[in-house]
């Protein structure tokens, strides 16, 4: 499964050196990297047992200048969602993610406001050292939508961000993703 997203994400780079080559003044193409902490909750509550998945999250997005302060962004990342259910057990979803937003820009500061299609390659339950599949009949859904606010800076060609997603659609068993980044983009 590692070997697919590599893959994608290479094919995505490929098709954006185009991009990067013919970059106008109002574009920018990037590469988004950071921590990721993921769990799931219970109509805003986590389940007591469980703890957040921390992991990382890589990306590639592209921005375009709509006003003097205004930026529409798009892109795809990958990053593991779950929760942890003890310090051996926990639930993984591997999810390939094509956010789109909102940039409010005033100097370097910026805001963010956008939404997300979420698509669950893979899904394990690692117990120790074993990974398992689930059963189908114990799977989670495939689809999710987050919607997310974030805030961030940028200094010449980097910008720190910290970005904060909330699920709308049921995941598995009345639970919903939640999941916050906070990374780094490189711009081109």
């Amino acid at each position: 499964m590692k070997y697919y997203v590599i893959l994608l994400l290479g094919v995505v780079l490929f098709l954006n050196t185009k991009l990067i080559a013919q970059n106008n003044s109002d574009e920018s193409v990037g590469i988004r990297a950071g921590f990721h902490s993921a769990n799931m909750d219970f109509e805003g509550n986590k389940p007591d047992t469980a703890k957040s998945v921390n992991n990382f999250y890589i990306g590639f997005g592209r921005e375009k200048q709509v006003t003097d302060l205004l930026y529409w962004g798009t892109g795809i990342e990958y990053f593991q969602n779950g929760l942890r259910y003890t310090n051996s057990s926990k639930r993984l979803l591997h999810t390939l993610s094509v956010p789109v937003n909102l940039k409010l820009k005033i100097g370097p500061v910026f805001g963010l406001v956008g939404a997300a299609a979420n698509f669950k390659v893979s899904e394990k339950i690692v117990v120790g050292d074993n990974s398992l599949s689930p059963i189908d009949s114990d799977k989670s859904n495939w689809f999710d939508v987050p919607v997310f606010l974030g805030a961030g800076v940028k200094i010449l060609f980097v910008s720190v961000e910290a970005r904060y997603h909330w699920g709308l659609m049921e995941v598995r068993n009345g639970m919903h993703n939640r999941y916050f980044q906070l990374g780094a983009v490189v711009s081109f």
